[in-house]
């Protein structure tokens, strides 16, 4: 059976392309919660000590990470620039991304149906666990958000929400990782 929550221990979190001059085509609504459970999704990684991967379109044009999200980011802020849609085509990407030996990966970012998607796609063909956070990925069109989430589906990820996975991750209440994330998420 395919695990549909990755594990922890074997997890990486991949942040695509969250720019600015991309987000700037998106309704402020949207970029608004993106950032809000991109922020959620950082602090889980950093708190759970996973590796947090950072790619960049093209930035020398489109310049890079938003500030807020660079910011929280702090000493995990290593932008890999991409020129390919699928960030996973960049050699210098691909070796980077395998030397955390974490098969199970965690994408959030834009634009979801195209280089969510192709990046997705190509973790996939190379046998990752590949895990999509729903209301962590966005697109200017309602339609190619829609239709990039059922792809990703049909091609074998798993569709999570951010509190799908926080509160997963949590099980129970009263722990310190409970008291610690229950202010993030009001």
């Amino acid at each position: 059976m395919r695990r549909l929550f990755p594990e922890k221990e074997n997890s990486l979190l991949l942040i695509v392309d969250f720019q600015d001059s991309i987000l700037q085509i998106l309704k402020e609504k949207i970029v608004d919660m993106l950032e809000k459970n991109i922020k959620i999704l950082i602090e889980m990684a950093k708190r759970f000590e996973l590796p947090i991967v950072v790619m960049e379109q093209n930035n020398e044009k489109l310049k890079h990470t938003r500030k807020s999200i660079q910011d929280i980011l702090g000493n995990f802020y290593k932008p890999n620039n991409k020129i390919y849609f699928s960030g996973y085509k960049d050699e210098k990407i691909r070796k980077g991304l395998n030397s955390y030996n974490r098969n199970d990966i965690i994408i959030c970012g834009i634009e979801t149906h195209i280089c969510v998607f192709q990046t997705a796609y190509d973790l996939i063909k190379d046998n990752f666990n590949v895990h999509v956070v729903a209301d962590a990925v966005g697109s200017r069109y309602k339609i190619n958000w829609q239709i990039g989430i059922e792809k990703m589906k049909e091609i074998g990820c798993n569709i999570l929400t951010t509190e799908m996975l926080l509160f997963y991750w949590l099980e129970k209440v009263g722990t310190d990782d409970f008291r610690y994330f229950l202010p993030l998420l009001k």
